[in-house]
């Protein structure tokens, strides 16, 4: 390090001592953090010099994690002339150190103390090069939103964002604290990362393609010595799957398969798959759905077009399943096809095949899923996703039954029954151009319109015991059920990702839970949230705030700032929720149908959450509120209604 003397062309020397103060100065010489590991997340905690504070579950406690393992203040640190120092506090789980209970202690840097369930670990600030251990470690309800972000992004602008889910092998030196640090050295400062349990993180890639996510993965669980074994499961959207749900179901299930010798497993991806999933039979305890599989009985002897519709996570795969397992064409297979997944430029080759040399990278001849499906059916998910060129395409075939291999001029007579589905408004994208009448025509020849879990609680309690018997198997726990407070929470709660959501919770519940029964506070923190949102009082009053809060947001000129993010995390999330809505809304005019179409939902769904989420124009105010909205919610706005 130098300085320029009075000549510029000279420089001179710093002297040691000012190179070292000015170092204290800018890194923090004996800034120590405190990285608090519990269930939901990592506290970072500055611990400065001189300084003294306090963990433990509740007030008076300065660091409160809410873990019913740590008494009300368990343990005090300091940091008394460089060393840190914990001293416990009279709790009832006791203070531990290097596997022995103490009352007091000094703890070095890297080293752990546990108190009760919670891991503290005392870090020095600026370590690593500038990466601070634990830095960007979120909470899972946290990353669920980052992600929905990411994914929604991707869609929109046709990019690809990436999904890793990092487990450690058995062990106790298995906690995510003893190897999260290295982990976290490996990302890019625009990566995110969030606890999944104690000893398992999911990493959130923004631009990221399937195969750099694999690269990621095999860097991370590159064996080193005296460190655990890291196990890896990857996915990607669109190539695994465009709906969050999907992602996180899909990432730890591969996740559960990486084994010693193949660390790395990537979950099944590309346009098409072939075969059943096999099991056991659909939950149709409610009305709602017993009325789709009775139909279901009765559309699986014929051959005609199916068309299912219901919003993300409802089980339309499972339906289109039922119907192909209880036809005449079980024998044959089904060729399932996700639609979003299809890169443009391969559409009509993954629909009708291709010739050896037909495109660059054609190096062999091509069945496509027609041909692969021939005796059988073909499931087309998510269709709104076809471009108005393959929807063309696709509707030839369905009329003349034959297909043609790209680049060849040969005609090859397929016979296929097609299922389609989709979460999207097909008549409105008619109305709008982007989806063609006379295709719609073909695949609604019957329509089963699929219900969301809310509209059918009686399905909750059975599905979520078929979730925890699966749960227990992929991780090898023995849970026997549910806390009846938890029960009642599960079925109490809306599932906006409908079943999948709920299998991803039951999953995540199941690797966190200490007992033999799932508990109130093993549910996500969304669920928990939601049912002090409804208590009365206080939390009724909060809630209130936060809904009229949302529903002045619009009010806000273009350009101002919006309302600082306040609240739990139920209302933080809600007031996302209500900005993309509202962004959408603005880009379309407040025309309801076309911003429909942009967020890809339902007009009726996005119609149900304006009248929830209290959204209305500027202006405009239905001459009644809506029933259970608050007051002064509205649903206004041209094309705004709800038929």
């Amino acid at each position: 390090m130098v300085a320029r003397g009075p000549d510029s062309a000279q420089t001179v020397p710093l002297p040691m001592a000012m190179i070292d103060a000015l170092r204290q100065e800018r890194h923090g010489r004996h800034a120590i953090e405190l990285l608090v590991y519990h269930r939901d997340g990592v506290e970072t905690v500055e611990l400065g010099p001189g300084a003294s504070l306090v963990i433990g579950r509740a007030a008076p406690a300065e660091v409160q994690i809410g873990d019913d393992s740590l008494s009300r203040e368990h343990a005090r640190f300091t940091c008394e002339d460089g060393a840190i120092l914990v001293e416990d506090l009279g709790s009832l789980n006791g203070t531990w150190m290097h596997g022995d209970r103490v009352e007091r202690g000094e703890v070095h840097v890297g080293e752990e103390v546990a108190l009760g369930r919670v891991i503290v670990v005392a870090s020095e600030r600026g370590a690593s090069e500038g990466i601070v251990p634990g830095m960007g470690m979120m909470s899972h309800e946290r990353f669920r939103v980052a992600l929905e972000e990411e994914v929604l992004r991707a869609r929109f602008f046709g990019r690809s964002v990436g999904l890793v889910m990092i487990r450690a092998g058995r062990g106790e030196r298995a906690h995510v604290s003893r190897w999260s640090p290295r982990v976290r050295a490996l990302l890019r400062p625009v990566d995110k990362m969030a606890l999944y349990s104690l000893d398992a993180v999911a990493i959130l890639l923004p631009e990221s393609s399937l195969p750099a996510a694999m690269d990621l993965a095999r860097a991370i669980t590159e064996p080193a010595e005296s460190e655990v074994p890291l196990f890896a499961g990857v996915a990607a959207a669109p190539d695994t799957a465009s709906s969050v749900e999907k992602l996180l179901e899909a990432s730890w299930a591969a996740t559960q398969a990486a084994v010693p010798g193949r660390p790395v497993q990537s979950a099944p991806c590309g346009p098409w798959t072939s075969g059943t999933p096999g099991g056991e039979q659909p939950i149709t305890e409610s009305p709602a759905i017993r009325q789709v599989f009775a139909a279901v009985t009765r559309l699986a002897r014929s051959s005609i077009p199916v068309l299912l519709q219901g919003e993300t996570g409802t089980g339309k795969e499972v339906v289109a399943h039922a119907i192909h397992d209880q036809g005449p064409r079980r024998a044959r297979p089904m060729v399932c096809v996700n639609c979003g997944a299809i890169p443009q430029q391969l559409v009509e080759s993954t629909l009708f095949g291709h010739e050896r040399g037909a495109f660059t990278g054609a190096s062999q001849q091509q069945k496509g899923i027609f041909e692969a499906a021939d005796g059988g059916t073909v499931f087309l998910d998510e269709i709104g996703e076809l471009s108005l060129a393959a929807q063309a395409a696709l509707l030839r075939v369905l009329e003349t039954k034959r297909v043609t291999r790209v680049g060849s001029n040969k005609e090859i007579e397929v016979d296929v029954r097609l299922i389609a589905a989709t979460h999207r408004d097909l008549e409105a994208m008619c109305d709008a151009g982007t989806f063609r009448l006379d295709l719609l025509y073909r695949l609604n020849a019957m329509t089963l319109t699929i219900p969301p879990l809310r509209e059918r609680p009686e399905d909750i309690e059975p599905l979520s015991m078929r979730f925890l018997q699966y749960a227990n198997q992929a991780n090898e726990r023995s849970i026997r059920g549910f806390d009846p407070a938890a029960l009642a929470l599960l079925c109490s709660y809306s599932w906006s990702g409908n079943v999948r959501e709920l299998r991803n919770a039951i999953e995540r519940a199941v690797v966190i839970a200490e007992g033999d029964k799932i508990l109130v506070k093993d549910l996500p923190e969304r669920v928990r949230t939601s049912a002090r949102l409804r208590q009365p009082g206080v939390d009724a009053v909060e809630k209130g705030a936060a809904e009229k809060d949302i529903g002045d947001r619009d009010s806000v000129p273009p350009g101002s700032a919006l309302p600082e993010e306040g609240g739990g995390l139920r209302a933080r999330m809600a007031r996302h929720e209500a900005e993309i809505i509202v962004e959408a809304l603005r880009e379309s005019q407040w025309n309801q149908t076309e911003a429909a179409r942009k967020l890809e939902m339902p007009l009726r769904t996005l119609v149900h959450r304006m009248k929830t989420l209290g959204i209305k124009k500027l202006g405009y105010a239905p001459s009644e509120p809506p029933s259970g909205a608050p007051p002064g919610a509205g649903a206004g706005g041209e094309n705004g209604s709800a038929d």
